[in-house]
């Protein structure tokens, strides 16, 4: 299934993460909009959608430290609260999907992946390829998981897109947020970087930054640095961040117009 690209809406682009629960409607529609024109212009286009939890799963996870382990009652408490707030906003999501006419299907990363020291390890991929060759999205979000190291953890939708890209190989990754490129000097941003290579990250890693909002899974720096591990492993992967506030963004990085930064080898 070497058509795959897998699309990833940031939890900063879908919600407002400073009021926690605030979905942004109008933008999940349009970005929905967007996917179901992408697939009439490709037909045989797949396509592997996942998006972040932002004031939905965030401040829930930060106030039990879930990403950190899981192992008392009060933990164990918080990790089922994480993942209600997490499933509230998917099925917001879903429902825009559906309203664009799209088939699609939430495959909850708590119920078919497993990890050991926050790192996936194991899932179960009949059913996700299943849905693949049937032309129905596959949707993922970033979720709680259990660990056979830390108990129970958090992995983000870009941990679980580094993990899927080991065994489905798509030729893009798409993540949209509402940053235009990735900033040399953020929160300044008058510096962009278009292209961050595995050679020049540990330079310029420094000055990227994390998040101006509650972010447990690292924010931007950790999402460049999960990309470039990424590339390394897969150099065949082409991998773009870019604004999902720009005007037909998704189709325009589907169809190979970048946009914003690009992340390869070299």
């Amino acid at each position: 299934m070497n058509s795959i690209i897998m699309i990833k809406w940031g939890g900063s682009l879908i919600t407002d993460k400073d009021k926690p629960f605030t979905p942004r409607l109008e933008i999940i529609q349009s970005l929905a909009n967007q996917i179901k024109m992408i697939l009439e212009i490709n037909h045989s286009q797949k396509i592997i959608l996942g998006h972040g939890s932002g004031s939905f799963g965030h401040a829930v996870a930060h106030q039990y430290q879930t990403r950190s382990g899981v192992k008392t009652k009060e933990d164990w408490l918080g990790f089922s609260r994480v993942w209600q707030a997490a499933r509230k906003l998917n099925i917001i999501v879903m429902q825009a999907l559906q309203e664009s006419g799209l088939p699609c299907i939430t495959f909850s990363p708590s119920a078919f992946i497993a990890s050991s020291s926050g790192k996936g390890n194991d899932f179960f991929h009949s059913s996700f390829e299943a849905a693949l060759n049937a032309n129905i999205i596959p949707v993922v979000h970033g979720d709680v998981v259990f660990d056979d190291v830390l108990g129970g953890t958090i992995l983000s939708t870009e941990d679980i897109f580094l993990f899927l890209a080991g065994f489905f190989k798509p030729k893009k990754i798409l993540l949209a947020g509402i940053e235009p490129y990735i900033w040399a000097d953020f929160p300044d941003k008058r510096i962009p970087l278009k292209t961050i290579t595995a050679n020049n990250f540990l330079e310029i890693q420094s000055r990227i930054g994390t998040s101006t909002s509650v972010d447990v899974t690292g924010g931007m720096i950790e999402k460049v640095r999960l990309m470039t591990d990424l590339v390394k492993k897969y150099p065949e992967i082409k991998v773009s961040i870019f604004s999902g506030l720009a005007e037909n963004c998704l189709i325009k990085e589907t169809m190979g117009e970048s946009i914003g930064t690009t992340i390869q080898l070299e």
